[in-house]
C-alpha cells in the first residue's frame, strides 16, 4: 500500500491534476454550446407551482380546475446557449446571426484549449527522462504558455462582454476564473522552474541533500535509489 501511495505521488502531482481540471472546464464549456437544451413542460406532480380551485358556496375548496405547471430546459447541459446569447446581443441592437457566430467562435476556441490542457495532462504523466530529453513544443513549454495566454484572452473577452451586456453575475464568475487561471499559471511556473533546476543539478552531479526530503522532488533523480 505504501509503494502504491508513493507511485501515485511520483506520477501525479498537483499541477498535472490542475491541467486535467482546465481540460474539463474548457472542453465541457465548449461542447455546452453545441448541445442546446429544449424547453419542455413538466407535468409531474412534484413540479406543480400552483392550483386554481373551484370554491363551494361556504368558501371551502371543491376540486382543482387548473394546475400551473412550469417549463424547463432539458438536455445534456440544460441551457439553450443560442437563445441566451441572442438575448444578450439584442440589448446592443445586434442581429441574431452575429450572436450565433460569436458563440460558436468561442465554442471552438474553448474546445481547442480543452484539448491543449488535456495534452499537457498526458504529457505530465510521461516519465521525466522521456519528457525532458525530447525537443518539441511541450519540452520548450510553448504549449503551456499558449494554453494559459489563450485562457486569459478568452476571460478578458468574456468580461468585456459581461460589462457591455450588463450581466454583473457573469462578470464576477469570469473574473474569479481569470484569477484562478493566473494562480494556476504561477503555481505551474514556479514548480516547473524548481524541477528543471533540480534536474540540472542531477545531470551535473550536484548532490543536494535538502531536496531528498521531498518525495516529489526526489522522483526527479536520474537514477532512483534502491529501497
Amino acid at each position: 500500500m505504501k509503494k502504491l501511495v508513493y507511485f501515485l505521488d511520483d506520477k501525479i502531482n498537483l499541477i498535472t491534476v490542475l491541467f486535467l481540471f482546465w481540460s474539463f472546464y474548457w472542453g465541457l464549456n465548449g461542447l455546452d454550446k453545441f448541445f442546446n437544451g429544449k424547453s419542455e413542460l413538466l407535468l409531474a406532480g412534484w413540479a406543480t407551482k400552483g392550483t386554481i380551485v373551484d370554491l363551494k358556496e361556504d368558501g371551502s375548496p371543491n376540486k382543482p380546475v387548473y394546475k400551473i405547471q412550469p417549463s424547463a430546459k432539458v438536455g445534456w447541459f440544460g441551457v439553450n446557449r443560442d437563445d441566451k446569447m441572442a438575448m444578450y446581443f439584442r440589448t446592443l441592437h445586434m442581429p441574431r446571426w452575429v450572436a450565433i457566430a460569436s458563440l460558436y467562435f468561442f465554442a471552438v476556441a474553448e474546445i481547442i484549449l480543452g484539448l491543449m490542457f488535456f495534452a499537457l495532462f498526458l504529457w505530465g504523466l510521461r516519465h521525466e527522462d522521456v519528457r525532458e530529453s525530447s525537443v518539441n513544443m511541450f519540452s520548450d513549454r510553448t504549449v503551456h504558455r499558449l494554453a494559459f495566454k489563450g485562457s486569459v484572452l478568452i476571460f478578458v473577452a468574456f468580461s468585456a462582454g459581461d460589462i457591455l451586456f450588463g450581466d454583473r453575475m457573469e462578470l464576477w464568475e469570469h473574473g474569479t476564473f481569470l484569477v484562478m487561471t493566473l494562480v494556476t499559471y504561477d503555481m505551474w511556473y514556479k514548480s516547473d522552474r524548481f524541477f528543471l533546476e533540480l534536474r540540472r543539478k542531477r545531470l551535473e552531479g550536484i548532490d543536494d541533500d535538502d531536496l531528498d526530503n521531498s518525495r516529489q522532488a526526489s522522483s526527479y533523480k536520474l537514477k532512483q535509489e534502491e529501497e
